[in-house]
């Protein structure tokens, strides 16, 4: 095949280069050598375009996606909203209690309550703030988190080949 008998284009699918016969006519379609895509010659004003013959499986593609993205979003939100270790400061508080009382002879009182409660609070918010920022809780959302922009970023370019296949 001489090249004046065929023209290049470009795969909507992975951008590689097919050859179009110019005995194709305008709506027939092609296969992609690379992706196997199936493609539709558009021929408008001279230029070749190649467009993505069936879009269907794109939009299933892209459902898929923003159910995946549904799933990680509310592990995100249950990550974030988790007191995981920090729920331990509880019971550092009970420890200050039974120590207090067990190795200090200090009866139960109103001001042991307070302090062993001061001293779950803070050793909590201590616990979860080392948590979120150092430890598998911050780890945790930031893997999240970059998978669900990798899934929108996904769904932007599925968006963006059928937009292009659409297109007249």
């Amino acid at each position: 095949m001489s090249k004046d008998a065929a023209t290049a284009g470009r795969c909507l699918n992975c951008r590689a280069e097919v050859l179009v016969p110019n005995s194709f006519a305008d709506l027939d379609l092609i296969q992609c050598g690379v992706c196997r895509m199936s493609l539709k010659i558009l021929r408008a004003g001279g230029a070749l375009r190649l467009a993505i013959a069936d879009v269907a499986p794109l939009r299933d593609e892209i459902r898929s996606i923003e159910q995946r993205m549904h799933t990680l979003e509310s592990d995100l939100a249950r990550a974030r909203a988790s007191f995981g270790i920090g729920a331990n400061g509880f019971g550092l508080g009970v420890v200050y209690v039974v120590y207090q009382i067990a190795l200090r002879n200090q009866s139960l009182s109103k001001e042991l309550f307070t302090t062993a409660i001061m001293v779950a609070i803070v050793s909590g918010v201590l616990l979860e703030l080392a948590n979120f920022l150092f430890l598998a809780k911050r780890k945790e959302m930031s893997r999240l988190s970059d998978e669900i922009d990798i899934a929108t970023a996904d769904i932007r370019e599925r968006q963006a080949k059928i937009r292009d296949s659409l297109r007249k």
